[in-house]
C-alpha cells in the first residue's frame, strides 16, 4: 500500500483559502513566515480581486496546499509520493524537501509575474469534456488552419482535455466541440495559456530564477505530471519545475503509472477537489479523497486503513 498527496493547479483558487489556515498553528506559522518573507501580509492576497492577478494566485495556492500537507503530516498522515498539477508541482517539491518554503515562494512569485507579463489579456484555458482526444485534435488542426491560436494543454482523462490559447480561438473550438456532442466545453478561471508552446520563452527566462535556489534530494518520491514518471536526479526535477508551464500535462498517464506502483490512497490538498475527481476516473480501485470535503479525523482513519 502507498499514499499519494496531490496538489491542485490554478482554477481551484478561492477567496478565504488562506484565512482558513489561521485555525491551525502550523497554518498560522506558515502565513507568518510568508508575510515576513515578502514584507507583506499575505492575507491581502486572500480576496477575489487580488486573486485575479496571476502572481497572487500562484503564491496563495502554494501557501495553501503546502500548509495542508504539513497539517496532515503532523497527524501522521504522510505520503509516499507527491504529485502536483502545474503550479501544484511547487508545493509538491517543497513538501518533498527538494526546495525550501521560502525559495518555493520566490519561484512561484517570479513564475506568476513572467506568465502575466507575457499575456496580460486575451488568453486563457478551456476544458472540453466528453469528446475523444482524436476528435478534439482534428478540431484543433482545423482551427489552426483557419488562423486560430490554440493547443492541447492537459490530458486529464481519456475524455477530459484542457486546451490553451487565445480567448476567441478557445471559444471557437468550444463551439465546435459542442457541435460534435461534447458534454461540456467552457473557459476556465485561468488567464494565461499554460502548458503549451506559447510559454516556451517565459520558461527559458524562468530558468534564471533557479540560479539562487539550492535543491536537495527528495525525501518523498517526486512525480512529474508532465513527464508522467518519477524523477530522482535533481537536474531533471529542476528542468521539470522550470519548464512545466510550457509542457503538456499527462495526468491520466501519470496516475495510471502510480496505480501500477501500488498507490491505494490519494489525498488532494486544498483548495478544491478537481484532482480527486480525475483520480477517481483513472484509479478505479484507489481511495481518492480531498481535504476540502473530508474531516481530518476521517483522513487519519483512511490513512490507517489504506495508507
Amino acid at each position: 500500500m502507498a499514499t499519494l498527496f496531490t496538489f491542485p493547479g490554478q482554477g481551484t483558487q478561492k477567496a478565504g483559502m488562506l484565512t482558513e489556515l489561521q485555525s491551525f498553528p502550523i497554518g498560522q506559522a506558515l502565513l507568518t513566515r510568508a508575510s515576513d518573507h515578502f514584507g507583506q501580509n499575505v492575507l491581502e492576497l486572500d480576496n477575489e480581486t487580488a486573486l485575479l492577478d496571476n502572481r497572487n494566485t500562484q503564491v496563495a495556492l502554494t501557501i495553501c496546499s503546502y500548509a495542508y500537507a504539513e497539517i496532515l503530516r503532523a497527524m501522521a498522515i504522510k505520503p509516499d509520493y507527491v504529485l502536483g498539477l502545474s503550479i501544484g508541482a511547487f508545493p509538491a517539491a517543497i513538501s518533498a524537501g527538494i526546495i525550501t518554503y521560502e525559495h518555493g515562494l520566490d519561484l512561484v512569485s517570479r513564475r506568476g509575474e513572467l506568465m502575466s507579463r507575457a499575456y496580460p489579456q486575451g488568453y486563457a484555458m478551456a476544458a472540453v469534456i466528453g469528446l475523444p482526444l482524436p476528435v478534439l485534435e482534428q478540431l484543433l488542426e482545423a482551427a489552426r488552419a483557419a488562423g486560430h491560436v490554440v493547443y492541447i494543454a492537459n490530458i486529464n482523462t481519456e475524455s477530459q482535455v484542457v486546451i490553451s490559447g487565445r480567448v476567441d480561438s478557445l471559444q471557437a473550438v468550444c463551439e465546435m466541440a459542442l457541435a460534435k456532442q461534447a458534454i461540456s466545453a467552457r473557459l476556465l478561471k485561468v488567464n494565461v495559456p499554460s502548458h503549451c508552446q506559447l510559454l516556451a520563452e517565459q520558461a527559458a527566462q524562468f530558468a534564471q530564477a533557479f540560479d539562487q535556489v539550492s535543491m536537495q534530494r527528495p525525501k518523498i518520491t517526486y512525480v512529474s505530471a508532465n513527464a508522467a514518471r518519477v524523477l530522482v536526479p535533481l537536474e531533471r526535477i529542476r528542468d521539470d519545475l522550470t519548464h512545466n508551464m510550457a509542457r503538456q500535462v499527462h495526468w491520466w498517464e501519470t496516475v495510471a503509472m502510480l496505480k501500477e506502483r501500488g498507490v491505494t490512497l490519494a489525498i488532494e490538498m486544498k483548495p478544491g477537489s478537481v484532482l480527486t475527481g480525475l483520480c477517481k476516473a483513472s484509479m478505479l480501485d484507489t481511495i481518492s479523497v480531498a481535504v476540502e470535503s473530508e474531516s481530518l479525523d476521517n483522513l487519519a482513519a483512511l490513512m490507517r486503513k489504506y495508507g
